[in-house]
């Protein structure tokens, strides 16, 4: 190896701690503002900013534990960064406010964020999903915390997107719902994830509808006996669904009334006859089909003439997107 080239090689390994990266990334021109965050809570979610900063502040103290020794025994306090949050694939995104209020947070009130994204919006691959300027300890704090819901409820979204789009080929009046199948604690979110694809909420929880499933049936003892009792005695806003298993069932029910009928895992032959039969006797009940739907069968069911088509793999079998953040030091 000749001299130059050794030398050359020496300067390149002592240069490579010294340079700074250069960013490739421009910030969003949009700044976020707590106004933003509020009007998430309010409009979006239905609920007061505190409801959601409580989460937020569990999620980072389960995070922190007592203290990232990465930062208070390496980092230096004063050390401002600017960072980005990178797609690494195509999807839909949900949760950006989450992300920003987690930053926030975390820093005090004091990084500043940007973001030229909406919830909602189809993001391609190497997109700025949302940048900001501040304490580089803060933002490497609230980084995973930020990064994993969003992550999760993206993919909720997406996923919900796709199977819809595919349903609205062949029908434009199913409405899509997902099911009570959803993660402890995050109920609230992951709900909001599949209407911001466009498909509307089944019941939020047991105290948003009265719901007859197949063990409350056992208990009673009655299709007939359940349903009086509930049209006699629940509150006179509260909707009745009965879930039946069988045509048998589903004659009882649709006999006594109830403002849903979910056919559960009926063939399709038995959701035409049924369909049929309740056209005839009563038009104003909703039919809704659920039972191991998923894309594999969406152009079969989607043609049945039902209402709404319930699917908890919209929440249980989302996979989370990528996406990364990418800090830099100033020039």
């Amino acid at each position: 190896m000749s001299k130059a080239l050794k030398l050359s090689l020496i300067g390149c390994t002592m240069d490579h701690t010294k340079v700074k990266p250069r960013c490739p990334f421009l910030m969003p021109k949009n700044e976020l503002t707590q106004n933003d965050f509020i009007h998430f809570c309010t409009s979006k979610l239905g609920v007061t900013p505190n409801r959601i900063l409580k989460d937020i502040l569990q999620w980072l103290e389960e995070d922190h534990g007592s203290g990232d020794p990465t930062l208070f025994a390496a980092m230096d306090k004063n050390q401002t960064a600017e960072f980005y949050i990178v797609a690494k694939q195509d999807f839909i995104l949900s949760g950006l406010h989450m992300m920003q209020e987690t930053f926030y947070q975390a820093s005090g009130g004091t990084i500043k964020l940007y973001s030229d994204c909406n919830d909602g919006d189809f993001i391609k691959k190497g997109s700025v999903v949302l940048g900001g300027t501040g304490s580089a300890s803060c933002i490497l704090l609230a980084e995973r915390v930020a990064l994993n819901l969003c992550s999760k409820i993206s993919g909720i979204t997406s996923k919900t997107k796709t199977i819809l789009q595919e349903i609205r080929k062949y029908s434009s009046n199913i409405s899509l719902l997902e099911t009570r199948k959803t993660t402890p604690g995050l109920r609230i979110y992951e709900k909001y994830a599949t209407r911001i694809a466009g498909a509307r909420n089944h019941r939020h929880g047991l105290d948003t509808g009265a719901m007859l499933k197949e063990n409350h049936l056992r208990a009673i003892g009655s299709i007939e006996e359940s349903l009086d009792n509930l049209s006699k005695n629940i509150p006179i806003l509260t909707k009745i669904e009965i879930e039946v298993t069988n045509l048998t069932e589903f004659r009882a029910a649709l006999k006594k009334g109830a403002d849903v009928i979910m056919l559960d895992n009926f063939s399709e032959k038995d959701v035409l006859l049924a369909i049929k039969e309740k056209n005839k006797l009563n038009q104003n009940i909703k039919i809704e089909l659920s039972g191991n739907l998923d894309e594999k069968n969406i152009e079969e069911i989607s043609k049945l003439g039902v209402d709404f088509l319930s699917m908890g793999a919209l929440i249980h079998k989302a996979i989370w997107v990528d996406m990364s953040l990418q800090l830099y030091l100033p020039h």
